[in-house]
């Protein structure tokens, strides 16, 4: 049986001509000045396949985002049919079973199959993601995310037993773009199996069931070129390092200074040193003024909002009363807890009902945190990007040792 899903309903698609339009009469009634009484026709046979056309030569119908012309054409599991700003998402029950498990698979024939080593991976960024499969050359562009899988409502929908209902999904993040394998049967990067989630690189072939996809995105820049070898000469003479000098070779004169310095004065004169200071290293904090982190939010109903964390100590959950709220029914009133110990950021669970997560993992005790981890709080998924990176490294001061006595030279 074949369906159409529209407006969170379902309706199902008899045997036969099914009118789509305005007119009350119609299988699927749309409102709105634009949709005409009689838009769009489908044809349905008992083998469950469907067909759909205009009911009028001024009907506007988009398929998957391609204008539908004066000829007819079928519609497949996943596809989207656009109509005056109307979506409706076409679902064949035939190719949404149940998941078939395969036997373990080789890597190394997978990798010689999509005929790319795992090796020399060109790093990327977080923007400009677009997939291409190798089956049909279709482009699908990751905006928010991309979801693979056989449902209906997945972004990529691939119509094999060999695919999960909602396989994996590619996500940008600050440190570029990972895949998240969600699957029975695993998701494959260039022959390898994701274990959990990996970061892509550009070119990268993507195999989920017996799909094949290219994966790009923005290249990362390079870092800066090392100076060259007059600069490094420079910088060795102002420093007072030597450098080597070959076998055979003469070393060059020792630069002349162009005007000699004053003697120095006696020791006695000399004036005291000023107290040494610690050496401190400080790396550029990349947020606002009093934000410490942030929690970008990638699902639920504050998705794609940035949630600052201002305190050494955050608490998360559903209720008015946390430093970060999420609004979820699958969120704990106070679900854990965001914390910083000596320039550590860590994760805690706070007794949470559906878990808290760091990395796929489940949180049972303190979970540090990296940049870019992939957090979830229920079925509230967040990326943890921290901001505060100018803690002070010291340098410390100087053990001093006690007098060593030499035994006198031999004459």
């Amino acid at each position: 049986m074949s369906s159409l899903e529209v407006a969170g309903r379902r309706v199902a698609i008899p045997v036969g001509e099914s009118v789509i339009g305005s007119d009350p009469g119609a299988v699927v009634v749309l409102p709105g000045d634009r949709v005409l009484p009689r838009h769009a026709l489908l044809q349905s046979t008992a083998d469950g396949q469907v067909v759909v056309h205009r009911a009028d030569a001024n009907a506007d119908i988009l398929i998957n985002g391609v204008r539908l012309g004066a000829q007819p054409t079928p519609l497949l599991h996943g596809d989207k049919v656009e109509i005056a700003g109307h979506e409706l998402l076409f679902v064949d029950e035939r190719r949404s079973g149940s998941t078939q498990y395969i036997q373990a698979v080789n890597p190394a024939a997978m990798a010689a199959a999509a005929g790319r080593p795992a090796a020399g991976r060109a790093p990327t960024v977080g923007t400009g993601g677009r997939v291409v499969s190798l089956m049909d050359g279709r482009e699908y562009v990751v905006e928010q995310s991309l979801v693979f899988g056989r449902d209906a409502s997945c972004e990529v929908v691939i119509t094999s037993k060999d695919v999960s209902r909602r396989h994996a999904e590619i996500m940008p993040t600050p440190q570029g773009y990972i895949v998240v394998d969600s699957s029975t049967n695993g998701t494959f990067v260039n022959g390898q199996r994701v274990q959990g989630q990996l970061l892509l690189s550009r070119a990268d072939v993507l195999r989920l069931g017996d799909h094949d996809f290219r994966f790009y995105a923005d290249v990362a820049p390079e870092p800066p070129a090392p100076p060259a070898a007059a600069e490094r000469r420079l910088a060795n003479t102002l420093f007072g390092i030597k450098a080597a000098v070959p076998p055979g070779a003469t070393a060059p004169p020792p630069p002349v200074p162009r005007s000699a310095p004053p003697p120095a004065p006696p020791a006695a004169e000399r004036p005291a040193a000023p107290e040494a200071t610690p050496v401190v290293a400080r790396a550029r904090a990349s947020g606002s003024k009093g934000e410490l982190a942030h929690l970008v939010i990638r699902s639920g109903v504050l998705k794609g909002q940035r949630l600052a964390v201002r305190t050494t100590l955050a608490n998360i959950g559903r209720a008015d009363y946390n430093d970060l709220v999420l609004p979820d029914d699958s969120v704990s009133t106070v679900h854990a807890k965001l914390q910083r110990r000596e320039g550590i950021w860590v994760i805690v669970d706070a007794g949470s009902t559906n878990g808290t997560f760091a990395d796929g993992e489940r949180v049972t005790d303190d979970a540090p945190l990296s940049p870019g981890a992939l957090l979830r709080f229920g079925e509230v998924r967040a990326f943890f990007e921290p901001v505060d990176l100018d803690e002070p490294v010291q340098g410390g001061s100087t053990k001093v040792l006690q007098a060593i006595r030499l035994p006198p030279e031999p004459k």
